[in-house]
């Protein structure tokens, strides 16, 4: 694993940093050489530099992870938890005496 050191374009327009429009050296601890070749390739393809590259491609595609709601439970994930909470009832009341099995009812008017 490596550092990946980001450098951002300071002919970048659109960087901007929380202290200023000064851009800032970055260093990230444990990036692997593998996601850095990846990160370089992504950026070249798309004709940018690492630093505006993750200004502009990544920043934007973690705000949308960030901001994604998140989506309802499919009727067939339901069905599977309601499956499962019905097996663990059962299973609690084949375990209870047959006293304990009776109905609130039933055991208040035997």
């Amino acid at each position: 694993m490596e550092d990946l050191t980001i450098t951002p374009d300071s002919t970048n327009e659109n960087t901007e940093s929380t202290k200023g429009s000064n851009p800032v050296t970055w260093s990230i601890r444990g990036v692997e050489r593998d996601t850095r070749a990846v990160i370089e390739k992504a950026a070249e393809r798309v004709g940018k530099t690492i630093g505006q590259y993750v200004n502009e491609d990544i920043r934007s595609l973690v705000q949308g992870q960030l901001t994604q709601s998140q989506l309802p439970a499919a009727p067939v994930d339901i069905q599977n938890q309601i499956d499962h909470l019905t097996k663990m009832v059962e299973g609690i009341a084949n375990r209870m005496p047959e006293e304990g099995k009776k109905s609130f009812w039933q055991r208040l008017f035997s």
